[in-house]
């Protein structure tokens, strides 16, 4: 995999920004080339730009120096054809019209509050811009953690060390999600982390669902599943016992909100965490795990380091500080099909019951599917565009595209209807005359024939049709389709 590049543009010194996200990278093992320009416009430098074909370009623009001089325009340089990450202005003022500074239009808080509405307002309008919250950091930080004026003064540094390091790990979150690296599954611990209390020990009457912290962790968990994030449980404990704890009412949530539960005494949370994986069929790098227990943290960071484990404070009721400021759930896109996960997912346990019982090909008959393609064009662009940088096993060249990229393209899209429900878009192929240059298709159709159903359709539709495989560290599983069904190198 070739690594990904990233040019930044700074007003200020951006040495240390640069170093952590290099070093950031190579403990992530995330292939990242890193090209810098300080003090400099990207309109100035666009043959180096160019010459560069960054897969992204970092914007960082200083609060520091609308001090003495103007804030640059935005709109100029995204309309440059790159996916640009904008970091957003923190607050700053300079007292002299104190809280009128809200109100009076040229005063240093509010240029940097009008910026930052433009930036979002550019945002909107252009789906190759995206806000990166350094005000959020630094407000999380606070302003005496985040920057130091003898540093400014100095050497124009205008972040310390240690918002540098927050910073480049908010930006490599999201430059992992434009390559697919991105979380799906939360899953959640129960006894003292779900709710206060070892059921176990006390019983299922006696725990206390609304112990420090846990309105404010449930609220979080339903937000993610909201936007799409698969719930699981990994509990070391009596099953019957759980279940009885959540016919509570005054628990918030109900087994049937959990996607997989692993309840076993006999396990290590590891072996729980890969046989959630398994049976939602994800690689375990998209998995986060939450539990109180620091024993059973280190366990799973030991045997399984692509998950993603953060470490929690004592006191739950300080969790969600920790919880707040992760970069694990960084998403390009939150559309109609991440919200219907969910229940997409229970409609696919149903299948699997049958193809247990079934053999392959009655399966199959009886799932009576219904594969439509569509042109790939508007309303389609994001979610297909959301489809290639997450689909990684069957991902046949390992291409990604954003939806402003996909507008300038040919191709199709594909949506899957079976019995038990509306699978929604589960493929795109982009075409450059008869080859296929990028072809994708979802985890939740892999296996069923569904690749097989679009080549006949492709084959129908572009003459003489041919494509080519490109190895992946992921992708071996349609290494064989094009020799198997007769689609010739290009």
């Amino acid at each position: 995999m070739r690594p990904f590049r990233l040019a930044l543009f700074a007003d200020s010194a951006y040495q240390w920004l640069a170093k952590a996200l290099e070093e950031q990278a190579a403990k992530a093992q995330f292939p990242l080339e890193l090209r810098c320009w300080g003090f400099v416009s990207p309109l100035v430098e666009q043959q180096a730009l160019a010459d560069f074909q960054p897969d992204a370009v970092v914007l960082w623009t200083c609060a520091e120096q609308a001090r003495t001089q103007g804030l640059p325009e935005l709109a100029p340089m995204v309309a440059l054809p790159y996916h640009w990450l904008v970091c957003n202005l923190p607050a700053l003022d300079d007292g002299a019209f104190g809280s009128y500074a809200l109100k009076y239009p040229t005063s240093l808080r509010s240029r940097l509050l009008q910026w930052n509405l433009r930036l979002l307002e550019l945002a909107a309008q252009r789906e190759n811009v995206t806000p990166i919250d350094l005000e959020g950091i630094v407000a999380h930080l606070g302003r005496k953690t985040s920057f130091d004026a003898r540093l400014w003064e100095a050497m124009r540094l205008a972040l310390t060390p240690t918002g540098c390091e927050v910073l480049a790990q908010h930006l490599l979150a999201h430059v992992r999600a434009l390559r697919g690296q991105v979380k799906k599954v939360l899953v959640t611990d129960l006894d003292d982390t779900l709710w206060s209390g070892i059921v176990s020990e006390v019983g299922p009457v006696a725990i206390d669902p609304e112990g420090p912290g846990r309105r404010a962790y449930h609220a979080w968990l339903k937000t993610l599943a909201e936007r799409g994030i698969l719930l699981a449980i990994a509990s070391r404990n009596d099953l019957a016992t759980v279940k009885a704890v959540f016919e509570r009412e005054d628990v918030p949530f109900s087994l049937d909100d959990f996607a997989a539960v692993e309840v076993a005494w006999d396990r290590p949370k590891s072996a729980m965490l890969q046989a959630i994986a398994s049976q939602l069929g994800v690689h375990v790098d998209s998995l986060v795990f939450i539990d109180d227990r620091e024993e059973h943290r280190n366990e799973v960071r030991a045997q399984l380091p692509a998950v993603t484990v953060p470490e929690l404070p004592e006191d739950s009721a300080q969790w969600m500080d920790v919880l707040s400021a992760s970069t694990a759930f960084e998403t390009l896109a939150v559309t109609e099909d991440d919200r219907f996960r969910a229940a997409s997912l229970r409609a696919n346990q149903q299948r699997l019951a049958d193809a247990m019982v079934l053999s392959p090909e009655a399966y199959l008959e009886r799932l009576e599917q219904v594969l439509t393609p569509s042109p790939l064009q508007s309303p389609y662009l994001e979610r297909a565009a959301q489809l290639t940088q997450r689909c990684n096993r069957f991902n046949m060249c390992g291409t990604r595209h954003t939806a402003d990229d996909l507008a300038q393209r040919t191709g199709w899209v594909y949506h899957l209807k079976d019995k038990y429900g509306d699978l929604g878009m589960v493929s795109v192929v982009v075409l450059e005359g008869r080859e296929i240059k990028t072809w994708v298709l979802s985890c939740r159709a892999f296996g069923r024939q569904v690749e097989r159903l679009i080549l006949d359709h492709l084959k129908a539709t572009v003459p003489q049709l041919c494509g080519a495989y490109i190895p992946t560290e992921r992708n071996q599983a349609c290494a064989t389709l094009y020799v198997e069904n007769g689609v010739p190198s290009p």
